[in-house]
């Protein structure tokens, strides 16, 4: 086998899949959950199911260190930020076994640490939004008096953290200085470092790139237009758009100093009105929104493996322009939350209700807007979406019609 493919239980695990397979790769798409989106594909030649990486570190290096034997894999592609997580941690004795796709392990920690980003960042003169990270309540009394409310707090490292999940830490909008003492509170509790940042209102913009030896081989810009919480996070529609070069020339430089080596994804926020940006994080490995990066033309992954086994990326016609596409699952969610008015604060001006979900509905229509799961040529990975969403509603409603209703 070619290409062993971790993350398979998420979107862009299965774009990582598709790339490869149609180019004629053979792929062990590896997954969590024996349902694994990926493993419906039929570019999936194998199918191995490991260990939670989170909860079973040690166990899930052993089992993919069986796979990779088993199948004598050319090359291994980490997808998901808990496998390279743990790969990067157990790279000596992993590595002895089959190649990783992945940057130096220095490269690896710096990516995954966003304090030392916005360190990094500064000395190479790349604006970021004003940051503090506090590491107990003395220090963030005097350090949060240089910040405006609304304030968003989130985690150093997802994976930081003892005795919680690290879904306890998720981003957070807050309003006010008695809020933001709960929630550091709960932070300092668990030995979580938290970043805390001025709330950045603007559109978010995302750079996909593949860099070799310095240079980067392919670029790509979108324009995360929907994103699943209205207040800002995944991106569940966006679309293709032509690159800034104010954009491209601050990701290629960050991503220098960091010593980056294969793809990675910056996330920027763009001042309204202006082509002005601030950094928000970089993602060392392969982003979310993959799928329209394919769909434009961008075909990261199948690059990302020539690359890594030394053959020449040939990547000359331009990307296509205002190719969108979108996550249905997560964009179904996000109409209900901007229905239902159930967020804190929005980070971009909302349209209206009916603005909304006439443009939810029209999308459905447009040529121009392609699906994450969707593909003509792999179609059960969409009729098992579909599923998962209708089993998703009837559950609810099932829920809702058998509640015993409130007396008075």
């Amino acid at each position: 086998m070619d290409v062993l493919v971790t993350g398979a239980d998420q979107r862009q695990g299965l774009a990582v899949i598709r790339s490869l397979g149609r180019r004629g790769i053979s792929v062990v798409a590896a997954g969590p959950d024996s349902n694994s989106l990926g493993f419906s594909s039929r570019y999936a030649a194998a199918r191995w199911v490991y260990p939670s990486p989170v909860g079973q570190p040690e166990a899930f290096v052993d089992s993919l260190c069986e796979a990779a034997r088993k199948f004598q894999v050319r090359l291994v592609m980490p997808v998901v930020e808990s496998t390279v997580t743990v790969l990067n941690e157990h790279r000596d004795m992993f590595e002895s076994v089959a190649p990783l796709a992945m940057a130096s392990r220095e490269a690896v920690s710096l990516a995954l640490d966003k304090r030392r980003q916005y360190l990094l960042a500064q000395e190479h003169d790349i604006p970021i939004p004003k940051t503090v990270s506090p590491t107990s309540m003395q220090e963030a009394q005097t350090q949060i008096a240089a910040l405006h409310f609304p304030v968003v707090v989130k985690p150093n490292n997802k994976l930081d953290g003892t005795g919680a999940s690290p879904d306890d830490f998720k981003v957070a909008f807050v309003p006010d200085w008695e809020s933001l003492q709960k929630l550091l509170m709960a932070y300092f509790r668990h030995s979580v470092v938290p970043i805390v940042q001025e709330l950045c209102v603007g559109h978010g913009i995302g750079f996909g790139v593949l860099m070799h030896q310095g240079q980067p081989l392919a670029c790509y810009q979108y324009h995360r237009g929907r994103e699943f919480m209205p207040t800002g996070g995944v991106p569940v529609r966006y679309e293709s758009m032509p690159i800034w070069p104010k954009v491209q020339e601050y990701s290629v430089r960050f991503l220098r100093a960091m010593g980056w080596e294969g793809v990675a994804q910056v996330e920027w926020k763009a001042i309204p009105g202006t082509r002005d940006v601030v950094l928000m994080e970089v993602n060392g490995r392969f982003w979310a929104s993959l799928p329209g990066s394919l769909h434009a033309g961008m075909e990261f992954p199948f690059w990302l493996y020539q690359s890594q086994l030394g053959e020449a990326v040939q990547h000359s016609r331009p990307y296509r322009l205002n190719i969108a596409s979108r996550y249905l699952q997560a964009d179904l969610k996000r109409l209900e939350l901007v229905l239902r008015n159930t967020y804190p604060v929005s980070s971009v001006p909302l349209p209206s209700k009916w603005r909304e979900g006439i443009d939810f509905l029209l999308d459905g229509f447009r040529w121009r807007v392609k699906g994450d799961i969707w593909a003509w040529d792999d179609w059960f990975p969409g009729f098992y979406e579909g599923w998962k969403i209708i089993k998703y509603y009837v559950s609810r409603a099932s829920k809702r019609a058998f509640e015993p209703k409130a007396e008075g």
